[in-house]
């Protein structure tokens, strides 16, 4: 294909937003912008938007892979600001993953891409239509073209991303996808920088499926702010507390200890995204392969640190699953592997793996591709890595996620269940799937609540609603002794949230769930519209006051989200009608549901017989394994 390329015009700008979203339709090579004006600031931004939108235009549900599927792609109201954590990106679509409906739903991104995109003079990309030929996108302001990507087709991402670089210059910002996107893999995902990723939702096979390889910005404007100095301030006095929590020095100093003594190259703190106030991911330089005879170096955090596998000797152990020994240098180079490939590493990890090892275990499989399935093997997992991203033998069953895989295969259907909370998606914070996230009674009560009304695995967009709760209460063994919060702490800030003492407290079992749980979903689209770090908001907690609950400067620490919003925007809302609005964003989404698949309460308690057998761990304070009560748990729903 010939290149194309479009000067596109600017419209009166806003503070946050810059009033300008892009449409490139890659059938027929067409650019067009349109007003963000018309959407802000009912329904906030980026998740808001992309969501009216989808209303608005999509009556019925399209095929993931049709070229009608809208890939849409929406920083923040306050991304490209000195607002903190705002690099935070959203990516809505038709989603491949999702089972057995392929929901219009939500994945998030860090880096940088966003804020360029904001600097470009964009609150949003949408694109839509297929290209016969694989191509790229590549946007310079007001410049936006359209360019053949034959020579990129084929690499993986970080390669593709770092040919990007060498060919439009160090400040080029880019999203990209890697074999699995290209092969349409369910679990493929969107790269940025080193490891950052649209992990979640397939929607790497999306861009697959249009032949769009590459999505490039440079941005050389700014983003209005309406009183930049309150934003300077709260992001500030918020830097702060997410600091004085966050106490990495010394861990980092023992880990680079570890790492010379095992000929394992240097670790340093990373910020994941732009705005970051309080690093705390590692990037690790120099780590020789045990597989590939190089040094990798890069980002590694959350999901992929499993690779290496997890013991058993902590307070919550983890059953055996993840017990797979392979040290540093093999599980960072399984999580580059798995970068590079593009592949979804939680759907790997916490999901197809544990369910691949039950079934060996099981006697239903002994090998995969006519290799011995080795766990402890960092070749065996190299291989198997490959043939999903790759779709090569049983891989072409695996590249569809773990839980579609087990009904293609007929493999351990009974089994999967364990291991997949529901819509398809791998177990997390629900006290039952998910190994690696020890949570227990009554906490995941609010877990399944999320779950069951959602469209995906809810938790990125609310670790507060769950996570919080086990890592600031006693139940830490790890927490500070010399700043408690107490179960009389917690109590009080339940009252004061949720208007319940007992949603927190550990005794409380099914009482104030339903407002715990709304309150968080709410929180979810603050975060994801704003947006904001989701380990840091909403802030509830801090060992920094007398009575443990947060403050910042003259804000409530649960407030900081609307002041951010409104010294970004002006926006002048009082702070419910900030609430009043993240709650649109939710009904929106689920009313979208009910329109395109008829979602019902029928529908959504599909979700709970992941809930039904015993928990994973005990609450020391209760002393027994405790399971789902469907009919205690009905009025919750109500």
């Amino acid at each position: 294909m010939r290149s194309v390329t479009v000067q596109v015009p600017r419209f009166a700008s806003l503070h946050g937003w810059v009033n300008r979203i892009l449409r490139v339709d890659l059938s027929d090579m067409s650019v067009r912008v349109q007003e963000t004006a018309p959407y802000v600031p009912h329904f906030l931004a980026a998740r808001g938007i992309a969501h009216k939108i989808a209303w608005d235009e999509y009556p019925r549900p399209v095929d993931p892979f049709a070229p009608e599927n809208p890939l849409m792609v929406f920083p923040g109201a306050l991304t490209g600001s000195s607002s903190p954590y705002s690099g935070r990106t959203t990516v809505c679509t038709f989603s491949p993953q999702a089972y057995p409906y392929h929901w219009f739903t939500r994945s998030n991104i860090g880096g940088h891409f966003g804020g360029e995109l904001k600097r470009a003079g964009y609150d949003g990309l949408i694109v839509t239509g297929a290209s016969d030929t694989p191509v790229r996108i590549l946007i310079r302001d007001d410049e936006v073209r359209i360019l053949p990507a034959e020579e990129l087709w084929g690499q993986d991402a970080l390669d593709t991303l770092e040919a990007l670089e060498a060919t439009e210059g160090k400040g080029v910002r880019s999203l990209a996808i890697g074999p699995a996107g290209e092969r349409l893999s369910r679990i493929a995902t969107i790269q940025t920088a080193s490891s950052s990723a649209c992990g979640q939702g397939g929607f790497g096979a999306v861009m697959g499926a249009k032949k769009l390889k590459a999505v490039s910005v440079i941005g050389t404007g700014r983003v209005s702010l309406a009183d930049p100095e309150r934003v300077h301030q709260i992001t500030r006095l918020v830097g702060e507390e997410a600091r004085s929590a966050r106490q990495m020095g010394e861990n980092l100093r023992k880990l680079n200890e570890r790492l010379a003594a095992e000929g394992a190259g240097r670790v340093r703190l990373y910020a994941c995204t732009e705005s970051c106030v309080s690093p705390c991911n590692l990037y690790y330089q120099d780590v020789p392969g045990c597989v590939y005879n190089r040094k990798w170096s890069g980002h590694w955090t959350c999901v992929g640190g499993i690779f290496q596998g997890l013991g058993d000797d902590g307070p919550y152990p983890h059953g055996g699953v993840y017990d797979w020994r392979l040290g540093i240098r093999g599980g960072f180079e399984l999580n580059v592997l798995s970068n590079r490939y593009g592949l979804n590493q939680w759907d790997i990890i916490v999901g197809m793996v544990p369910w691949l090892e039950a079934c060996q275990e099981a006697g239903l499989i002994s090998e995969i591709n006519g290799r011995p399935m080795d766990w402890r093997s960092a070749e065996f997992w190299c291989e198997f890595l490959r043939a999903i991203a790759y779709r090569e033998g049983m891989g072409d069953a695996l590249a569809e996620g773990g839980w579609a895989a087990a009904k293609a295969l007929h493999l351990g259907e009974d089994l999967v269940r364990r291991y997949y909370t529901g819509w398809g998606y791998a177990g997390h914070w629900d006290g039952h799937a998910a190994w690696c996230n020890p949570i227990v009674y009554p906490y995941w009560l609010v877990s399944a609540l999320q779950w069951a009304t959602d469209t995906r695995d809810p938790i990125p967009s609310d670790h507060s609603g769950t996570w919080y709760v086990m890592h600031f209460s006693p139940l830490n063994k790890l927490a500070p002794a010399d700043r408690p919060i107490t179960w009389e702490h917690i109590r009080a800030i339940s009252q004061r949230l949720y208007g319940d003492p007992e949603a927190l407290d550990p005794y409380g079992g099914y009482k104030g769930k339903a407002s715990q749980g709304f309150y968080h979903s709410r929180r979810s689209v603050m975060k994801d519209c704003l947006p904001a770090d989701d380990f840091v908001f909403p802030l509830i907690f801090s060992r920094n006051t007398e009575d443990r609950f947060c403050r910042i400067g003259d804000i409530e620490g649960p407030s900081v989200e609307y002041h951010l919003f409104k010294a970004g925007t002006g926006t002048a809302w009082t702070e419910d009608e900030f609430e009043k609005a993240a709650e649109r964003v939710y009904a929106l989404e689920r009313a979208l549901t009910v329109r395109h698949w008829g979602r019902d309460r029928k529908m959504d308690e599909s979700v709970l017989a992941s809930f039904e057998y015993p928990e994973n761990w005990v609450n020391p304070l209760l002393g027994e394994r405790y399971a789902l009560d469907r009919e205690q748990f009905r009025p919750v729903m109500d």
